[in-house]
């Protein structure tokens, strides 16, 4: 098996996938730098939302009165599918794994440079994938790429005023959060995630949608974001 500097492993927002309409320059901005990475010797993994994709299709969903919230995860599913299909797609000419990774266990069969992880049960959202793939390939750190940049000791969206946290622990971050999960629900990591994460001693870096804040942090310069662990 080859060997790589580091397997990083990316959870990538729906949302900036597909913030209205496709964004193609996101998404090419995107593959330079995963090129850019792998060239340097390192392998990536990319685990894919369903962002606003799922949020729309389950909005129409819940007009229904018999929707459960496993209904409203399914859908969120399929919406990162159809995500993760675009991406390999539009990859496929790096070194790249020929499926994307629908179940755990499959995650040994890869060997190439990137591979592109979906979604494959309902209970939680693409963060925990990121976790779990983390864990399947021996890391400890979970980079969260999304249109959320920092974490905060309030919503900032209700509270103006909320100020932001660079650094904090898991038990710090899982009393500023909701306790369960619920289907597209709005939170830097998700909750599932989050204990899944501290039961295995991992960071996460929340790092919102900069392409260049990403790489800072993954060269080690200075960034913006904050940092659970």
């Amino acid at each position: 098996m080859r060997a790589y500097k580091e397997t990083i492993v990316i959870s990538v927002g729906g949302s900036l996938l597909v913030p209205d309409r496709v964004d193609v320059d996101f998404i090419s901005r995107l593959k330079d730098m995963v090129r850019f990475f792998i060239n340097d010797g390192y392998q990536i993994a990319l685990i894919i939302g369903g962002g606003k994709t799922s949020r729309r299709y389950g909005e129409v969903a819940s007009s229904f009165s018999h929707i459960s919230n496993e209904d409203l995860d399914w859908i969120g599913i399929k919406s990162i599918h159809l995500n993760a299909e675009l991406i390999k797609r539009c990859y496929g000419d790096l070194d790249i794994h020929p499926e994307v990774i629908l179940k755990r266990e499959d995650i040994s069969k890869v060997t190439e440079s990137l591979v592109i992880v979906g979604a494959w049960k309902p209970g939680h959202s693409s963060d925990y994938n990121a976790v779990t793939m983390a864990e399947s390939f021996g890391g400890k750190k979970v980079i969260n790429f999304s249109n959320i940049s920092y974490v905060y000791d309030m919503d900032p969206v209700k509270y103006p005023d909320a100020k932001i946290i660079e650094t904090l622990t898991w038990d710090k971050y899982l009393t500023l959060i909701p306790t369960k999960w619920e289907a597209n629900l709005s939170a830097p990591f998700d909750p599932v995630a989050s204990r899944k994460a501290q039961e295995l001693g991992m960071t996460v870096a929340i790092l919102g949608s900069s392409l260049e804040n990403l790489k800072n942090y993954l060269d080690g310069n200075p960034f913006e974001g904050s940092i659970i662990s």
